[in-house]
C-alpha cells in the first residue's frame, strides 16, 4: 500500500537524520576536547 511505502520512507529519513545528528555530536565533542587542550596548554603524552 501507499501508506506503507510512506511510513518506510519516513522511517528511513528519521534513521538518516539520527545518524547525522550522532556524527555532529562526535565532531562537537572532539572540537571541545581540542579547544580545552589548546586553551590549557596541556601536554598529551603520545
Amino acid at each position: 500500500m501507499a501508506i506503507d511505502r510512506l511510513r518506510a520512507g519516513l522511517a528511513a529519513a528519521r534513521a538518516q537524520w539520527q545518524s547525522i545528528e550522532r556524527d555532529w555530536r562526535s565532531v562537537a565533542v572532539g572540537a571541545a576536547i581540542v579547544t580545552v587542550t589548546v586553551a590549557l596548554d596541556l601536554q598529551i603524552p603520545w
